[in-house]
């Protein structure tokens, strides 16, 4: 009789032990996810500053009013 009481508390302490397994690994995944959009923030902050959007509108080959826009081509 004790061993089928012994028996009985095997599972919920194999569930339980399984079950703090998992909360380390969530743990672990939660982490990397917010350090993942600590950057993904961070990178879009600096998409909103003025002279990154420049730069980008400059890399499509976009002029300001007035500018007159040059294209220069290399011989290889």
């Amino acid at each position: 009789m004790l061993f089928g009481v012994a028996v009985s508390y095997l599972n919920p302490v194999v569930s339980l032990i399984d079950s703090w397994r998992d909360s380390k690994v969530g743990e672990e995944r939660l982490q990397e996810l917010r350090t993942e959009n600590d950057k993904l923030e961070q990178a879009v902050d600096r998409a909103k500053e003025p002279y990154t959007l420049e730069r980008e509108a400059r890399k499509l080959g976009m002029v300001k009013p007035g500018e007159q826009a040059y294209v220069i081509e290399l011989d290889p």
